[in-house]
Parts: C-alpha cells; structure tokens; sequence
C-alpha cells in the first residue's frame, strides 16, 4: 500500500512553514538532536516524504528553523523598543530584556540559532538571518547613541559588552538555573542595573 501523498492541503509556501513550525513546537520538549525529518513531517501531519519538497536533507531544515527563530527574536526586540519612548535607555534595556527573556523561554531554538550562526557560508539561511537581526539591533542602538550623547562612538564596539551580556544571562538561565533567581523582575532588574552603569560610565568618562 503507497503512502498518502500528503494528510494535509497546504497552499504556497505552506507547508513548509508549517515543518518549520511543528519543529520549533517539538524541539521545546526535546532536543535538537533527536529530531529527525519523519518526526517533522509527522506533527505537520503530512506524509514521510513531503518535506522534500522544501528541504534537501535534516540540515536544511534545521538551518530553516534557525532562520526562523531570529526572525522571531528580531521582532520580540523590536516589539519591547517600541513599548518605550524612541532612542531611550529604557528601550534598550527592554530589548535586553526581551533578548534574555527568548532564549531562556527557548532553549533548544537559541542552541540552535546559534550553532548554525557559525556557519561560514554566508548565503546560508541561518547565516542571513542572523545578520538581520544583528543589523536591527545595531539600527536601534545608533540612534539610542545619539539620543544619549554617544554617537561618535562605533556602535559595533559599543554594542558588543551589552549583547555579551543578554546572551550570558540567557545562557546562565538555561545552563544553571539554579543559581539565579529566575524570574522576569529580577532579570529585568539585573539587565536594567548593567545596562544603566554601562551607559553612565561611558557619559561620565
């Protein structure tokens, strides 16, 4: 008996964001590694085979769902800047924020975006996509620069001990838990604490 060509319709473009979708879904209850592309295609509901319509192998795929999860990083930063006044130290920290807040909600995803980050190749889906995101923050952090007075700094080496720091927060929330407190309040306080000393020490330098 062949297998059913596909349990689902899906128009354009569909189906392949739903795998992209149902791998994110899967990888919040385990890891990277012990996804394969049947296990995809298994909770997109369709059949073993479709899948390679979009993808050539489970790299492709696993590089489409890193691509995807800076996407979804990109817009949680921009959605916290734009819950603050323009250009000002409260949206910077709120992108923080919501940079911390994604990876430890995400850790399987962010692993993954990250090693795929890696990737010399930079026509690569992940690799474009991890630009992007950068490029956004690096956008948001010239003008706040500016607002505050620091705009004849590069914002690239400004920029740099401020992501370090979200992404070890992330990092220490998704390897030891249990060594911070890890609510909402006090990560947001710890990144609003550092973010405002950073940026005070270099105004008062």
């Amino acid at each position: 008996m062949t297998e059913p060509q596909s349990k689902k319709k899906f128009h354009h473009g569909g189906l392949k964001t739903a795998l992209i979708d149902a791998t994110i879904e899967m990888i919040r209850d385990r890891r990277v590694e012990d996804v394969s592309v049947a296990d995809a295609a298994r909770a997109a509901q369709v059949s073993s085979g479709a899948p390679y319509r979009h993808f050539k192998d489970r790299d492709e795929l696993l590089a489409n769902v890193a691509a995807e999860g800076f996407r979804r990083l990109s817009k949680a930063k921009i959605t916290a800047f734009g819950k603050h006044p323009k250009h000002s130290i409260e949206s910077l920290i709120a992108g923080g924020c919501a940079y911390a807040e994604f990876g430890s909600d995400n850790p399987e995803l962010f692993h993954l975006m990250w090693a795929a980050a890696r990737n010399q190749d930079t026509t690569d889906v992940a690799r474009v996509a991890s630009n992007a995101t950068y490029n956004t923050f690096i956008e948001e952090l010239t003008g706040i620069m500016k607002a505050q007075g620091l705009g004849h700094l590069d914002p690239h080496e400004f920029g740099t001990p401020l992501w370090a720091m979200v992404h070890g927060f992330a990092s220490l929330l998704i390897g030891k838990p249990a060594i911070l407190d890890s609510s909402r309040q006090a990560l947001r306080s710890r990144i609003a604490d550092a973010t405002w000393a950073y940026v005070r020490g270099y105004q008062t330098g």
